[in-house]
């Protein structure tokens, strides 16, 4: 790929083609994958002002314990307080702008100490000690600065635009999954993977299952797709996604098509027939099953390369019993992955290249369509 390419912006235009009807609209202009502007961009006006999932309230049991995010090249410090609340503020000192923390996690911690000038804060961004400042320095006035954090079943979501709306806001219109306990699901398996292509190409490919029969015999063995008419529409400003079904005999989402683990209480018949797929905008793929939640983030590092943590969340009585073995499940999914993966990577090898042409989508592949539609809206507003 050239320099060229790599630095180049997508014509207008061509974005338009992707906000069209779904039966004329064309996919994604090329340089939107390859493109080390678009990337920029991208950060600047996606990645740093919209909600971001950062991990989940369980993964910080303790005060003191923390966690460094990077979001659009800051990092973050995620920290839950001795008053039990998680916070979250940016890892620069007050003083003169050093980095704070190095490590990406810690357990117990009593405060954050500048390895620079030996300032001090509290776990709640307050100054604790700034050395040799003198009487008529203000502690009040130079608290650590803070990031907007917001909680949703369990899970831990930042954003660095002061001005956007409240996360309330932002996920009034996603559906509504309390009825899978997310909050209460113990983490028992993580898995993180780096993958050789675009964050959006694995959006995309989270998004439809046009390619599931021939890429993943143990899927397709397993579940279904259903009819864009069955299924109903689940779009939202916040998301978009929909159901697949279990085929009969089938359990679960699992290598052997059985479960081994107890169902999430209180779920209903059809929830235990099908499995929901939900892309939450920008980059969390959110899958409720009858008996797990899988979780993955999708986060970019370069235009060709993206960081994607997977976490399978269970319900405590799953995780707390005598001989807990995920396996079954867990390697359903990390085949499917990799799987997947491979495929985002054929894909990325493809849209830089000069042959490249957006071409249109399959009737199966509305959900694509949605993503990309609001991600052409995204970028078109920045252009």
């Amino acid at each position: 790929m050239s320099i060229e390419v790599a630095q180049r912006l997508p014509r207008a235009t061509d974005l338009d083609r992707t906000r069209g009807t779904f039966a004329e609209a064309r996919t994604l202009p090329g340089e939107v994958y390859v493109s080390e502007e678009v990337l920029r961009l991208e950060r600047r006006g996606i990645f740093a002002r919209q909600w971001l999932c950062v991990g989940r309230e369980a993964d910080l049991p303790a005060a003191g314990d923390y966690v460094l995010k990077e979001i659009a090249g800051d990092s973050i410090i995620v920290v839950r307080g001795t008053d039990g609340a998680i916070r979250a503020f940016y890892n620069v000192c007050r003083h003169r702008g050093s980095r704070l923390l190095d490590a990406p996690a810690g357990r117990g911690v009593t405060r954050v100490l500048c390895p620079y000038h030996a300032w001090s804060y509290n776990l709640d961004g307050t100054v604790q000690t700034a050395p040799r400042m003198g009487d008529d320095f203000c502690k009040a006035e130079h608290s650590l600065s803070p990031v907007r954090i917001g909680f949703h079943e369990g899970f831990i979501f930042l954003n660095l635009d002061p001005k956007a709306a409240p996360l309330a806001t932002h996920f009034a219109d996603l559906p509504d999954l309390r009825r899978f306990r997310m909050g209460e699901l113990v983490c028992g398996k993580r898995i993180e993977y780096d993958v050789a292509a675009n964050w959006k190409l694995v959006c995309e490919n989270y998004s439809e299952c046009y390619h599931c029969a021939g890429a993943h015999p143990q899927l397709a063995r397993i579940s279904e797709q259903i009819s864009r008419d069955e299924r109903g529409q689940e779009i939202g400003d916040c998301f978009n996604g929909g159901p697949m079904r279990l085929r009969d005999g089938i359990e679960t989402m699992s290598m052997s098509g059985r479960s081994t683990l107890p169902t999430i209480p209180g779920l209903s018949h059809d929830d235990t027939r099908y499995v929901h797929y939900y892309v939450v905008y920008p980059n969390m793929l959110l899958s409720p099953h009858p008996d797990y939640v899988l979780v993955h983030t999708a986060s970019p590092v370069a235009p060709d390369r993206t960081h994607v943590v997977c976490e399978w969340l269970f319900t405590a009585e799953a995780v707390g019993a005598k001989g807990f073995d995920p396996s079954d499940v867990v390697q359903f999914w990390d085949v499917t992955n990799r799987q997947d993966w491979a495929l985002c990577e054929r894909a990325q090898a493809g849209v830089g290249s000069r042959g490249y042409r957006p071409g249109p989508y399959q009737s199966s592949e509305d959900c694509v369509h949605l993503f990309d539609r609001w991600y052409a809206d995204q970028l078109a507003a920045l252009l």
